[in-house]
């Protein structure tokens, strides 16, 4: 009896086995394997495939207003912001010594976007192969005045008043600060190079302030808010005002015009979409030169900047 039931015993047992291995599920390693990948799974490759300069990388130029390295640190965040709007592979950024360099480069096709100083947009403008992009927002404004101040106790009260006496400009590369308001000294007939008893170059809009309010200057040039840079805000009711330039237009930013149309366009919705009014933009805007946010900057906001420029070469001619 026991070895005829042991056989069957057996293979009722290899039935069984049989059917409920049938019956089981596929280990969910191999079954997840099989399945197509998600937008989860690979992030990278499906943001590779969204914009079409995924692999590209964008040069700004900016002349630097600090040393190196702390210029670099203070545009990480905007060029992070960049890269992110504009779908690119890395927006970089590269400096020059001055801002005929950072032109240079843009014509060259060295960088494609330039943030460019006042005084070079008549140059910027004039060149068919250089798209304007925007302008930034200062202090509530895109646009700054130049002035020429002296004490109010000096009995100076026009600007021919000034022939003979001490002047102090900030420095020859600023537009508030020497270019604009030298030709408002031309234009009233005095000369600047031949009627000063003494004109010197002290570098920033705050000393020339403050050199004038002490007297060490009968008068100087600088941009219209220096005069709040006072400690003493009251000191400033001692200076009176003799000339006020017309609206300069903030600097420009701008690219090569021979960029893809849809990544010009993508790189001004960017900077016009970046402002203080979020904590993000703040976080961004705080490191640009207190900067608030852009608007759209055309040829026509740098008329007043070339016709001064037009009057400085007449000049530079006649000498």
């Amino acid at each position: 009896m026991r070895k005829t039931k042991l056989p069957v015993i057996l293979m009722v047992l290899a039935i069984v086995a049989i059917f409920t291995g049938c019956g089981s599920e596929p280990k969910k390693p191999d079954q997840q394997a099989q399945q197509p990948a998600t937008a989860e799974a690979l992030p990278n490759k499906i943001a590779e495939g969204v914009s079409p300069y995924s692999n590209q990388v964008l040069k700004l130029g900016r002349i630097p207003f600090t040393n190196p390295t702390a210029m670099v640190q203070k545009h990480n965040k905007f060029l992070e912001y960049l890269t992110r709007k504009l779908g690119v592979k890395q927006v970089r950024l590269q400096t020059a010594p001055d801002y005929n360099g950072i032109l240079n480069l843009l014509v060259k096709g060295e960088i494609d976007i330039a943030w460019l100083a006042s005084n070079i947009s008549a140059e910027a403008r004039n060149n068919p192969d250089i798209q304007f992009l925007v302008k930034p927002i200062r202090f509530g404004t895109d646009s700054y005045r130049g002035i020429i101040i002296a004490r109010q106790d000096s009995g100076i009260r026009t600007l021919t008043d000034l022939k003979g006496k001490k002047f102090a400009w900030v420095e020859k590369e600023s537009a508030s600060g020497y270019t604009f308001p030298k030709s408002l000294l031309l234009e009233a007939g005095v000369d600047p190079e031949k009627d000063f008893a003494e004109a010197d170059f002290l570098g920033k809009h705050d000393v020339v302030v403050l050199n004038v309010l002490l007297g060490k200057y009968d008068a100087g040039a600088c941009y219209d808010d220096a005069r709040k840079t006072l400690r003493d805000k009251a000191k400033a009711d001692e200076l009176t005002i003799l000339a006020t330039t017309q609206d300069i237009s903030n600097e420009p930013i701008v690219c090569r015009k021979n960029l893809p149309p849809d990544l010009i366009e993508k790189i001004k919705q960017a900077l016009l979409e970046l402002n203080n009014k979020t904590p993000e933009g703040r976080e961004i805007t705080d490191d640009l030169t207190d900067v608030q946010g852009f608007v759209p900057a055309n040829f026509k906001d740098y008329d007043y900047i070339e016709k001064v420029q037009k009057l400085l070469e007449e000049y530079s001619k006649r000498k």
